[in-house]
């Protein structure tokens, strides 16, 4: 069955299935074998669609190396330009990059039944197992949601979806407020992030003109108060530009889902880049000397490598590493990348730029000498 699962068709509203014989335990088991672990939901034509999770292992390294087509670089040919590697890089779904490939497939596919997940026939069935079946994919798979604007289907009153009955609408009806485990996955432009920062007055009033796909986050913790189920929030946050990720101003972007600490129920935590020491502001950013937000946060490597538009609109790549710069230490001299990051953070808050100075200890004593 090939990938996606389009909402828009209609479901048969019969009313008796004999498989509901069967105890509610043996059909979880049933439901169990054909459900993937981990769904992404994400809109296209204002309807809901499904497709199973396809990240690999290592598909996160910040080397990124994962990324580039194995069919573009020939054993005795490294040198072989790869058309792919470019706009995996510079994914808005991140380290999912794989699973942005097949959403984009399966947006550009005219059949209605498309999907990764093979289960998704039992739709179709009948009215009753499509809503037990809807409630039981909620409670057994972790979902995931890769944009602002998938991200409105969590409010209620959001128009993100079709108006008219359909597929699509019934499946959000039944999934979505019986979410146990949410996934949110974003990588914006910079430029989102300002949005973000500007939606918020100091008073903590929001713009009524507020673009929708900005609401859908400043109205982040009022939607996933709503969801009484969901017991696990995971959030992971990337900019998409190759600068640091120091430009953004963490405080005001997290500081609208300060109030979820208040939920004992619900698991939370946040998975940012590090900071780089030269650009830490306690008035912009979470640093070990500033008051912390009442949450979770999980601090990773950030990618170092990234995809560049050119003006004639072709694509090309940069390697532009955020912190630490001297990542590549831990192959030269059999360091741990934490001894480089301790390093190097020293250097900074020395006041010193790590590679001129590191160059000019080389120079005169080598590294062991530092």
């Amino acid at each position: 069955m090939s990938a996606g699962l389009d909402m828009g068709t209609s479901v048969d509203p019969q009313h008796e299935c004999k498989f509901f014989v069967a105890p509610a335990e043996i059909r979880r088991a049933i439901y169990a074998h054909l459900i993937p672990d981990q769904i992404h939901l994400f809109l296209h034509e204002k309807r809901l669609r499904l497709s199973a999770c396809m990240q690999r292992d290592k598909d996160d390294h910040p080397d990124c190396y994962n990324r580039r087509s194995k069919e573009a670089h020939p054993p005795n040919d490294r040198d072989v330009p790869d058309p792919n590697y470019p706009l995996r890089l510079r994914s808005s779904w991140g380290s999912h990059w794989r699973c942005e490939e097949t959403a984009k497939r399966i947006r550009e596919m005219a059949c209605e039944t498309n999907c990764t997940i093979a289960a998704t026939a039992l739709f179709l069935v009948c009215k009753r197992m499509f809503v037990d079946f809807a409630e039981m994919i909620a409670d057994i798979a972790a979902f995931h949601i890769n944009d602002l604007e998938t991200l409105s289907i969590l409010d209620p009153q959001s128009r993100v979806l079709t108006s008219a009955p359909s597929f699509s609408s019934m499946l959000a009806a039944c999934v979505v407020p019986s979410l146990k485990e949410l996934h949110i996955n974003l990588r914006l432009p910079l430029s989102s992030y300002e949005a973000l920062e500007k939606a918020v007055d100091s008073t903590g009033s929001e713009p009524s003109s507020m673009d929708h796909s900005i609401s859908a986050w400043t109205g982040l913790c009022p939607a996933i108060e709503g969801l009484s189920e969901l017991r696990r929030l995971r959030i992971w946050l990337d900019h998409a530009e190759p600068c640091t990720w120091s430009m953004v101003n963490e405080r005001a972007v997290l500081s609208p889902l300060a109030p979820l600490s208040n939920n004992p129920n619900l698991d939370i935590s946040i998975d940012l880049p590090k900071l780089h020491p030269k650009w830490e502001d306690l008035d912009r950013h979470y640093t070990e000397d500033s008051s912390p937000l009442p949450l979770t946060i999980h601090r990773r490597y950030r990618q170092r490598c990234h995809g560049i538009e050119s003006s004639d609109g072709s694509f090309g790549t940069k390697h532009s590493p955020d912190f630490p710069i001297l990542y590549e230490f831990t192959e030269m001299y059999n360091m741990t990348i934490q001894e480089v990051d301790d390093m190097e953070r020293k250097s900074w808050e020395r006041g010193e730029d790590p590679i001129f100075f590191f160059v000019e200890q080389w120079h005169y004593s080598g590294l062991t000498n530092i």
